[in-house]
């Protein structure tokens, strides 16, 4: 009877204590993205805007696309969308400018409600 498995249990074992000698891991560098309102003239001409970031949405009817673009990226990005042919307007998300801590939205309502409550 022939054997077909040509590794032997030491060279297993020394593939297995390559493995565990690797170097750290990397850590995940997180890229900076934004939302970029593309409002378009013509359906037809969306997938040429996957060349400039990640397309996450499009809208027949409403003529407009959500696309996705790295922030670093966003000042060379922008003049591009603008020189297309089938592009009316072009917006970036405000949802970078937004103060997001809600701590202390919370508190004052927190307080207007107990206001209310005593009264």
């Amino acid at each position: 009877m022939m054997n077909l498995n040509t590794d032997s249990h030491q060279d297993i074992a020394d593939k297995l204590s390559k493995l565990d000698e690797k170097d750290e891991i990397k850590p995940l560098e997180i890229i900076g993205r934004t939302a970029v309102y593309v409002f378009y003239s013509s359906y037809k001409h969306v997938r040429q805007l996957t060349r400039f970031g990640n397309l996450a949405y499009s809208s027949k009817k409403a003529r407009y696309a959500l696309l996705y673009v790295n922030t670093d990226e966003l000042e060379q990005i922008l003049p591009a969308l603008d020189k297309l042919h089938f592009v009316k307007q072009v917006k970036v998300s405000e949802l970078d400018n937004l103060n997001l801590d809600f701590a202390a939205a919370f508190q004052e309502t927190v307080s207007d409600n107990q206001k209310i409550a005593e009264a």
